[in-house]
This record gives C-alpha cells, structure tokens and sequence, in this order.
C-alpha cells in the first residue's frame, strides 16, 4: 500500500522498553480482533474503535467517518444516480468532548479524510498547519475552526471491505509524547499542545491492521443491520397483505405487537407467582414481535368473501330471498285471483250468471292484503334474523319457519332452502360451520408459509408460537388441540392479546366494540373455565398491559 506522508520525522532513540512496549502493542490487536468480532451492534462497534484506537496509539483524539451514497437526480446526460460522501459518525476526544453531527465531506484533495477515502491509501502528517502546496491534499480546517480544537500531528487511515472499496476513513490525531502525565487527558482537560509529537511508522503499520480488523467488524455489523431491515421491510409488506384481504382488521396486527411485547417485558419483570422464573431476551422479545406481527398472515389463504362476511347471508344469497318473496307475493294474489275466476265460470256454467257479491270481492282484496302484510313481517324477520348479534329473547323463528314452511306448501314454491334456515337460525356470528373451519384454517396456513421462511436462530421459533396463538390451555382450541403444558408461554400471552384487541376493536362490522372493563370479565370468565392462563391474565391486568396500544387506537379513530 502507498503511504503518503508529509513533514514526517524518523522516530529517534527508541525507549529501552521499546521492544516489550511492542510486543504488547501487537498483543492488543489480537485481543480488538477478539473484541470486535464479538459485538454486533453498530454504534458499540464504532465506540470501540475509537477507544482501542486511542489506546494503543496514545493520542488525544479520533474519529470515524463513513462512506454514504446520496441519492441525487441525473445532470444532463450522465446515468450516475448516486454521489458518494463521508459521512462523520463518532469521534473520541480525551481533551475535550467535541460532537460533530452529520458532518458531511466530499471525497477528493480539499480534505485529508477526503483524500484518503478517494485514493484508500494512507496519511500521516507531523504538523497540519505546516503542510506545504506540494502535497496532493489539503488541511480542511473548518472542523478545527468549528470545535475550537486544534489538530497537529494526525494519522488517517482507509478502512476496506473485503472487496478493497473503501468503506470509511479511521481518523486518529495528536499523539502525546510517552512519559507525559496522561490523567490531564483522560480527565479532559486541555491539552498542552507541546506535548504533542508525530505518529509513528509502527502507530500507522498497526492502525492499518487494526483498520482491516474493524472493516470486517463494520461490514458485518451492516450486513446484520441490512439483514434486520429487511425482515422489518418484509414484515410490514405481509401485514400490508393481510390488511388489504380483510380492512376491517386494519391495524389489528400491530396492536397485537405492541400488547404482546410489552406483557412479556411485564412477565419478565414479575417477581412472584409461577412465572417469576420467565425470562425474555431482546432477541426473544424481537421473535415475539414478529411472530405477533403475522400471526394472522394465513388469512391470505382464506377466500375474501369468508374473512369479509358481515352477516349470515351473502348480500347475493339475501337479494334472493327477498326476490322469493316477492315473487311469493305475486303469487299468492294470481292464485287468489284465479281462485275467485274459477269460481264465476262454474257459476256461468251452472245458470247463475249474477256477479259474484261485493262482500266476495271484498273477501279476497283482504286475504290479498293479509298475505302481503304478513309477508312485509317475515321479510322484516329474515332481515333481523340476518344480523350477526345473538338473536333476541322475544324473537320466535321458530314461528317464522313454522309460517314459511306452511306458506311454501299452499304456493308450491320454496321460501327458504334448508341451507339459509341453518344460516339464519345460527344463536350469533355470522359465519356458518363451515366458513368457521375455513377461516380457523388461517392458523395452519400461517405456520405452513412462516416455516418457508430461512429465520436466523435468534428468530427459528416464530412459526411454532404463531402457530399456537388460537391454542387453548384446556385442549378447546385449534387447530392441534393442545393443552397448557404444550402451547409455549409466549403463545399463552399472545393469545390474551389477541382476544382482547379482537373484544375492544372500534372497526369490526360484525360486532358492536366492547369496553375495556368488559373485555377484561370475558377474559378472566374464559380463565376460570381453564381455557386462559389466569397467572398471566392477572399479570395482563396488574401491569396495565391493556392499555398500551391506547394510543393507537385514538390515532386511528382521529
């Protein structure tokens, strides 16, 4: 690697412990590799770097600067749709702590970091503000001007990708001379600026090293970042998905996150009863998250008149009904009609030709009329019996089958079929057996698409508690049936979530929304019949976890 240095002075006598100190400084990159191999997390990573860097060099101050690419509209006929800049992100100063947010710089000579991460080689300058105009950079001393710090002596070094692209630019400055009292420094005072000498051949030998360690750490560190985006991405475009088959839940997913999440952090915190020894990682918790965020994923398996049905009947099966009925009307007034026809002809027939009596007229105008008013109330019932609430006490359809079996007989002609008696005699709801089953099959289909996926092992578990989210500790539930002991806890909390948000929902078409006070007695009456967890149902209401998504139903509803 090229080296560019200007106003660089060989190091003289070397201290007669100069080997040992050598030695244990080369000892150290062994123990950053170690380090920085282990975090994960990219802001710790960098703090890291800058601690480690400051150390083993013995200078004031450092900082790191990260390559970005910006987007930026074409100019005239050129393609190029990106400009790319550094991007400052941390800096350690011992003298005096100095923030710089956002700082952006451009890539080329106005700039030693510039310079540096344009042609990934090396600087090391003695003294910034002797530098002389036949160097292939520039001092940029804005940043000096800015923090009222002064730089002298600096080290800059590329920090590679495995590929060689640069990937940002290690910036270390003012070494202090060995022996100097160092606590003034660490306790951040100023800095004698006499105390300052230039970097070393071997500070910049082990800072490029150590550079290529932390490139490694960094571009990991992004690649999980990435990765964890798009998981996020991915996890927002399903819930997306699902919304779209059935608004009517919209923001159902989300609400069932935040409740989830947060009882199991309340879970976590307990101190007493059978799940105190229940412990979440962050990791567990992110499982958790996502695992709540598509445990409703399978309804795109469901067909979409199912998940939307609103009523007993389809809009189409009723419109049919209500054409019987007229058509039954119609009928009923022919046949009276023909009926009083047949009547006159046989009178004709016999010798009697006198119109039929008024009162005769009279009599078949108000059976007429009778027919039509008491179809008007079968109508009026079937209309009723069609809502999806629990049918009223004083409401009789039994009576009603009773009167439109009878009235299908005298007209031969079918009211009702035996499929849309069963519809509406259902006691509530408005899906029939049959449509039950299908949209409990969104359990299974959620659990066949979530086990598609390639989840890392922090995260291999969300298919089997998505799975378990309709599970009853009694062995009630579905779709396998499984009994407390089987259903993993944080299935346990889920489930608690999802029928409380399902209880307390603002939005749902089928069902007026309940009170919180009155979600919380279905609750703790489905614990006492041993289908509930009631140890986590009191830790639910104990911890206010009910009322964490508070929030975002007023933000919906405003």
């Amino acid at each position: 690697m090229k080296r560019k240095s200007s106003a660089t002075k060989k190091s003289g006598v070397q201290p007669a412990d100069a080997p040992a100190r050598s030695n244990d400084r080369y000892k150290s990159l062994v123990d950053i590799g170690v380090a920085l191999s282990s975090e994960k997390e990219l802001g710790r990573i960098l703090d890291l770097i800058l601690e480690k860097a400051l150390e083993t060099t013995e200078a004031d101050s450092a900082s790191i600067s990260l390559t970005e690419n910006i987007k930026i509209d074409s100019i005239g006929n050129t393609d190029k749709k990106f400009f790319t800049v550094l991007r400052f992100h941390r800096n350690a100063n011992r003298a005096a702590k100095q923030e710089l947010h956002d700082k952006v710089l451009t890539l080329d000579d106005t700039s030693i970091a510039g310079y540096v991460a344009l042609t990934g080689e090396s600087v090391r300058v003695d003294d910034c503000y002797k530098l002389t105009n036949d160097t292939p950079f520039k001092f940029n001393t804005a940043v000096d001007e800015e923090t009222g710090y002064k730089t002298i002596s600096m080290l800059t070094i590329p920090m590679k990708s495995s590929n060689g692209k640069v990937r940002g630019v290690l910036q270390i400055l003012n070494k202090i001379r060995p022996g100097t009292d160092s606590a003034a420094h660490k306790n951040r005072r100023i800095i004698n600026f006499d105390d300052v000498i230039p970097f070393t051949d071997e500070d910049q030998e082990l800072m490029e090293v150590f550079a290529s360690q932390a490139s490694v750490a960094i571009e990991n560190a992004k690649l999980t970042e990435d990765i964890e985006n798009l998981f996020e991405s991915f996890i927002r475009a399903s819930v997306t998905a699902i919304e779209s088959r059935d608004p009517s839940t919209s923001g159902h997913s989300d609400r069932v996150a935040v409740f989830t999440v947060e009882f199991a952090r309340a879970v976590h915190q307990c101190s007493d009863g059978p799940h105190k020894d229940v412990i979440f990682s962050e990791q567990q918790i992110r499982e958790l998250r996502y695992a709540a965020l598509l445990h409703d994923f399978g309804k795109i398996g469901v067909r979409e008149s199912v998940l939307r049905k609103e009523l007993k009947l389809y809009p189409h099966e009723m419109e049919t009904i209500l054409l019987r009925l007229d058509s039954a009307r119609a009928r009923q007034e022919m046949m009276a009609w023909k009926e009083m026809a047949m009547e006159l002809v046989d009178m004709f027939e016999k010798g009697h030709p006198h119109a039929p009596p008024r009162e005769k007229l009279g009599a078949v105008t108000k059976r007429i009329d009778q027919f039509a008013q008491q179809l008007q109330q079968v109508r009026l019932s079937i209309l009723k019996a069609n809502q999806p609430q629990v049918v009223a006490e004083d409401f009789d359809i039994a009576s009603l089958m009773s009167w439109i079996n009878k009235a299908s007989r005298e007209l031969d002609q079918t009211l009702l079929t035996s499929e849309e008696i069963i519809k509406l005699s259902m006691p509530k709801g408005s899906l029939s057996e049959e449509e039950r089953r299908e949209i409990e099959s969104h359990v299974s289909h959620t659990y066949h698409f979530l086990r598609q996926i390639a989840w890392t092992e922090d995260l291999s578990s969300v298919p089997d508690i998505a799975h378990a989210h309709h599970e009853k500790c009694d062995g009630s539930g579905y779709p396998r049936g499984l009994t407390a002991e089987h259903i993993p806890v944080q299935a346990k909390l889920m489930t608690i979530s999802d029928i409380y948000d399902a209880l307390t929902s603002m939005d749902r078409p089928y069902k007026p929304a309940l009170s919180a006070d009155r979600a919380l007695e279905i609750l703790h009456w489905e614990a006492r019949r041993g289908k509930l967890d009631l140890d986590l149902l009191k830790i639910f209401v104990d911890a206010q976890v009910f009322r964490s998504a508070d929030g975002m139903r007023l933000r919906k509803v405003g």
